[in-house]
């Protein structure tokens, strides 16, 4: 973890415990004070910190979250009915079918909060009913993201399994001509058969994620239906590609590692680096919805993002090539962006920012305003990573069923759960946690992102620690990161 500053953490706890800094700082004699933890600093460095901290309070920051309102915003039909306008993102489930049996899948083993798994594949009607129903939404006036790229996904199960299915909907929406918008196609694959399929992929220039973990050992959850695991058929269809269409793998193709005590963060990055002169994605296995009788197994596969990347042995290097896709950098940008509501020129100004916004409660997504994910039984979802139970809309044959008011009451509801608990957050505006990882079935759920004075004042400091440390990064943060 990235430590605080202690010295800035010192005068916060100084405030925390109703003593005011200025006198503290007054009643200081010597030229040099002791930090306890931290060892001795000079009276001019103690001085920098106090006119920080009074730089910051001026400008509303340490302010009792008692003392706020923000979080009374209510979601209405029309805030879900323009989200869905100007999506980001449309992905279909097109099959539940899939080549592989991994045992951190999220529809594997370890969870539970998903429809049984029939094999079934999307309905390319139901599929073609939906597309046009939004290309009706993307023409309103409703969406005012002109020239917007609108991701087309396909997912599963493994959706090269489904192929005809990807070339009927790349063939139909292709021969779209939205006023406002671009498609782009994306898909996320295992590799067991891109053999088959790399012309038509790189044909139509898809973004192509191959999901792999590193080496063999590392990919030793990654197994066919019967066990065997599948690393060698991967890695032949991998380098296939790579021989046969270099230029469109050396732009559009990526690959996404799952985490675990198998492997590394120091070991997936040599790993993609050596082979492939790449720099993949690094996820955490997904810790919501884990079935309660396969939790001790869990936790034994489960491996921390931040603590494996701390433990590596060149982080430097790795922080330097892998940048955003790295936690520490995706939560000072999440900081960064959290702090203003426009860019500055230097890290320091960031700090005077406007006043509360009214705002929603946690850091969820308004329904639809980044994706719509349709399952292959037809469910309408606003993402892949939430379970199936939380269903907001159906589409098959007989058309597409959207109830705006529906949608923002139950929205509404869940809000109402977590208001009181936001009120009293310190680290509310910095909020990324999904109301949907959650256990809702509580009356009253504990959000995972909460932080008392105490655990803010700590990361508030780390934050500007490293700011201070590294202050080229948040210039680079703005110039190359958008947070929306």
């Amino acid at each position: 973890m990235i430590l605080c500053h202690p010295v800035l953490y010192h005068i916060l706890n100084i405030c925390a415990q109703g003593q005011d800094p200025i006198k503290w700082f007054e009643g200081i004699k010597n030229e040099e004070i002791d930090i306890d933890g931290y060892g001795t600093i000079s009276r001019s460095e103690a001085q920098y910190y106090l006119r920080k901290y009074l730089v910051l309070k001026e400008n509303g920051y340490f302010r009792d979250p008692l003392e706020s309102n923000r979080f009374e915003l209510q979601l209405n039909a029309e805030d879900v009915r323009e989200s869905l306008a100007n999506t980001r993102q449309l992905t279909f489930e097109i099959t539940e079918q899939c080549c592989l049996k991994c045992k951190y899948c999220a529809y594997g083993e370890f969870y539970a909060d998903y429809n049984p798994r029939e094999d079934k594949n999307i309905d390319s009607d139901a599929a073609i009913r939906l597309v046009d129903y939004l290309v009706e939404l993307w023409n309103s006036p409703l969406n005012h993201s002109h020239e917007q790229n609108i991701y087309i996904g396909f997912y599963g199960g493994e959706p090269l399994m489904n192929f005809p299915f990807i070339q009927e909907m790349v063939s139909y929406i292709e021969k779209l001509k939205p006023f406002h918008n671009r498609f782009t196609f994306s898909m996320t694959t295992n590799g067991v058969l891109l053999d088959k399929h790399t012309d038509f992929l790189a044909g139509h220039n898809f973004n192509l994620l191959i999901s792999l973990d590193g080496d063999k050992n590392a990919n030793r959850y990654r197994v066919f239906q019967n066990g065997k695991p599948s690393y060698r058929a991967v890695m032949k269809n991998i380098l296939e590609l790579k021989h046969k269409h270099p230029g469109y793998f050396e732009k559009k193709v990526n690959f996404n590692a799952v985490l675990h005590r198998g492997n590394s963060v120091q070991h997936i990055y040599d790993f993609f680096k050596e082979n492939f002169g790449k720099h993949p994605g690094i996820q955490p296995l997904n810790t919501s919805g884990i079935a309660p009788e396969q939790e001790k197994t869990f936790w034994e596969t489960y491996s921390n993002l931040e603590e494996s990347l701390f433990k590596s042995e060149h982080y430097p290097e790795i922080e330097q090539d892998m940048f955003i896709k790295l936690p520490t950098i995706q939560n000072l940008s999440n900081f960064i962006h959290s702090k203003n509501d426009f860019s500055y020129d230097n890290y320091n100004d960031l700090f005077c920012s406007p006043g509360d916004q009214i705002r929603f409660p946690t850091g969820t997504c308004k329904p639809f305003s980044r994706k719509v994910f349709v399952t292959a039984a037809g469910k309408i979802i606003a993402c892949e990573r939430i379970g199936h139970d939380y269903t907001l809309g159906e589409v098959n044959k007989e058309g597409v069923f959207i109830d705006f008011q529906k949608i923002a009451g139950y929205y509404n509801s869940l809000y109402d759960k977590m208001r009181r608990q936001c009120s009293v957050c310190f680290n509310a505006d910095n909020c990324n946690q999904c109301i949907f990882n959650l256990n809702l079935k509580a009356e009253n759920p504990v959000c995972y992102g909460y932080m008392n004075m105490e655990i803010f004042m700590k990361h508030f400091s780390s934050c500007v620690d490293f700011l201070e440390s590294k202050p080229r990064l948040y210039s680079k943060i703005l110039n190359d990161i958008v947070v929306d």
